[in-house]
């Protein structure tokens, strides 16, 4: 056993007698050290102060409705920014900093003649120093405005029409016709664009199960982006949705206003239909007229007439008469 021990132990020690794992151990806690000491040295350096410059290639969005950029006539501008080296590397982390895109609805935009505007770099100033975290006056633009060219656009009023694919739970359906709020919109572009343009369609809208009346607001399909514009992005949708059972009701044939006086059999018929619920007591038999087809028709080569219904309520939906062709008689 005292051999054993003393093998374990040669094979844990050098030649010199320094153990192994010792040696490892420096090596380790060197290492930690010279991270530790990074990470502080970092740390400084993102604590001081820089001044760095930047150029960015201009593009703007959201002109007004009835205007289109036509030019740009400041398409760069040099930013010139003193901050800590935090705020530098978040801005260069989660920003662009190459492409700077000016939303215009956020900004006052000036007319400087026609067809030239402007905007303020103050207020890219004031946008910047939040997104950044530092004061306004650290901020330097190399131009005090942004000039562009715009042209008026022709306007044309077109309708909206709701775009969409209802699954219904079993015996529900649409109650009425799908309200659209507003029901007419503007579009602005060039004429010979908006004369190929006579409606615009929402996104399609897909729900499944639906068993009850529902509100929603959805986006508008521009038919060419690029040149045309609409006055507002979004339009409100209302469905009225209701329970629907079918019924019966028995009518008789209206066979008096004819070109032959005729009889026919059976003299009535059973007509049914489908209604919403809430309906069920608004429905009368006077509201239906059911008569017999004899245009185009030999009667005396014929044994059955063909029905129809000449009149119905408006609110019942897939009326059948039953049965559909009726014997008759031609009485001289």
């Amino acid at each position: 056993m005292s051999s054993n021990l003393t093998t374990y132990n040669s094979k844990k020690e050098q030649k010199d007698g320094t153990p192994i794992f010792r040696f490892k151990s420096d090596r380790l806690i060197f290492l930690i050290c010279i991270l530790i000491a990074a990470i502080f040295w970092l740390l400084i350096k993102l604590s001081a102060v820089y001044t760095v410059d930047n150029s960015f290639k201009l593009s703007y969005t959201n002109e007004p409705s009835d205007l289109r950029i036509t030019k740009l006539v400041d398409s760069t501008l040099n930013l010139n920014l003193t901050a800590r080296g935090f705020s530098i590397l978040k801005m260069n982390l989660f920003n662009d900093m190459k492409h700077l895109d000016i939303n215009l609805d956020n900004y006052t935009i000036e007319p400087k003649g026609n067809p030239t505007y402007a905007i303020y770099t103050q207020e890219l100033r004031n946008t910047l120093a939040e997104i950044v975290g530092v004061s306004e006056k650290n901020i330097q633009f190399s131009k005090a405005m942004l000039t562009f060219e715009m042209e008026k656009t022709s306007e044309k009023i077109v309708k909206v029409i709701p775009n969409y694919s209802l699954q219904f739970a079993s015996q529900y359906d649409l109650y009425s016709n799908v309200t659209c709020e507003p029901n007419f919109i503007k579009l602005y572009g060039p004429q010979s664009i908006l004369d190929t343009i006579d409606v615009i369609y929402t996104n399609i809208l897909v729900r499944e199960d639906v068993m009850s009346n529902f509100e929603t607001t959805i986006g508008l399909k521009n038919p060419d982006s690029d040149l045309i514009r609409l006055n507002i992005k979004e339009v409100s949708l209302d469905f009225k949705v209701e329970k629907f059972t079918e019924y019966e009701i028995t009518i008789s044939i209206k066979d008096d206003n004819l070109e032959y006086k005729i009889k026919t059999f059976p003299s009535k018929v059973k007509v049914f239909y489908q209604i919403a619920q809430i309906d069920f007591n608004e429905v009368h038999s006077n509201q239906f007229s059911v008569i017999p087809v004899i245009s185009n028709l030999d009667l005396k080569e014929v044994n059955k007439l063909p029905l129809k219904l000449s009149k119905q309520p408006g609110f019942v939906r897939n009326a059948r008469i039953v049965p559909s062709t009726v014997e008759f008689l031609i009485i001289k």
